[in-house]
């Protein structure tokens, strides 16, 4: 185990606060890395080398004893063993007849915050580990990597005990800070109200796995009272409800997929709901599509006529209204008649009729295709979300 400064520092801080004598960490390579008396940082400290070594503790009696060895004053110089390894000294200043008694409280501070450290570290390696796992399992799915990785999930604890939401957060964060700033939101969620997991899939990406135990708008409350104290640009992506694992990989998909429509389409909202926005979705997956040719076809047809921009524009307004002729003739300013007639000419140029049902869902699909790749966005989009 290496001690890293900030440990070190703690030891020091914590020892002091005690004991009220100078304390010093001595990393295994005998350099003091932390210490009260803050101009010894660095220096090589001979004792605490020959403790190293031997793993036994070496105590200086006065300044004479002190001055045969390089950077070194009276005291009492202990190691801290952790795996039948010496990973560090701590050194305590004075007479050591005289702090002998505080001296043990310090060696018990350090050893337990080593010990803390060390379980803490392991802890976030189970936890790192189970985050590669599961993400493993989300490409691979059926696959035998993929079902090996389910088995290593299980061998570590982790069960898909269902039902369960996912709920997937996606933050922007400079870099210098991100570290910091994804330690503490995994913290935090995972000790909210009725949170299964918290997974890390990437360096800006989060699952939260909801387990219906509390109402899921106090629990995304919760996640976006967290996240707005330590940033401010993120989305949520809600996916719908699993009840086994294969239907989790399908969940979060959903849940992810949302944040990348609903950011695009709605960028002032910061929680997308996949029941509300599956359509969207949907036309989101054709735009990758070879079929989004066929969708965008029918737009080019209509507009390859004089009228084929009005016919168009009237199109969109039909389907924002719900294909009420009413509705859209108000809001387009004119007479039903007006209205009928460019509905049929629409039917005579493309061959779809926008009042059938299945003519109207593909004539939808084109406008929004369309207007995707030539953005001056209809708004019968807006309704959709």
């Amino acid at each position: 185990m290496i001690i890293t400064t900030a440990l070190a520092n703690e030891i020091v801080a914590r020892a002091m606060a005690i004991i009220h004598h100078n304390v010093n960490v001595i990393d295994h390579h005998g350099q003091i890395i932390a210490s009260g008396e803050r101009h010894r940082i660095g220096e090589q400290h001979e004792i605490a080398r020959e403790v190293i070594r031997t793993g036994k503790r070496i105590c200086i009696h006065n300044p004479a004893e002190a001055a045969r060895f390089q950077n070194v004053h009276p005291g009492i110089n202990h190691p801290i063993i952790f795996a039948d390894r010496v990973v560090m000294v701590v050194g305590i200043s004075g007479d050591p007849s005289a702090i002998s008694r505080y001296a043990e409280l310090a060696v018990l501070t350090a050893e337990l915050l080593v010990r803390q450290a060390m379980e803490m570290r392991e802890t976030n390696w189970r936890q790192r580990l189970r985050d590669t796992l599961f993400c493993q399992y989300l490409e691979q799915g059926a696959s035998n990597p993929g079902q090996e990785a389910l088995r290593r999930l299980a061998e570590l604890g982790f069960t898909f005990d269902t039902p369960l939401v996912p709920v997937v957060v996606t933050i922007q964060v400079e870099q210098r800070h991100l570290s910091e700033i994804l330690s503490t939101l995994l913290r935090e969620f995972s000790q909210l109200t009725g949170v299964r997991e918290v997974i890390l899939l990437g360096s800006n990406e989060i699952l939260i796995l909801d387990a219906l135990n509390e109402p899921q708008e106090t629990l995304l409350k919760g996640i976006e009272f967290i996240l707005s104290t330590q940033i401010s640009h993120y989305h949520i992506g809600v996916g719908v409800q699993a009840d086994s694992a294969p239907d989790i990989r399908e969940a979060i998909q959903f849940a992810r997929s949302v944040i990348e429509v609903g950011s695009k389409v709605q960028p002032q909202r910061q929680i997308y709901y996949f029941r509300e926005m599956a359509l969207l979705c949907l036309f989101r997956v054709l735009e990758d599509s070879y079929m989004v040719n066929f969708f965008n076809n029918n737009v080019r047809q209509l507009l390859e006529h004089d009228s084929g921009e009005v016919l168009l524009d009237t199109l969109a307004c039909f389907i924002a209204n719900n294909a009420e002729p009413g509705k859209t003739s108000l809001q387009l300013g004119i007479h039903r008649n007006t209205l009928s007639y460019r509905l049929q000419q629409i039917k005579k140029h493309i061959q779809l009729d926008p009042m059938m049902f299945t003519d109207l869902v593909q004539l939808s699909v084109s406008v929004h295709c369309y207007r995707r790749q030539n953005p001056r966005q209809s708004e019968w989009i807006d309704t959709l979300s």
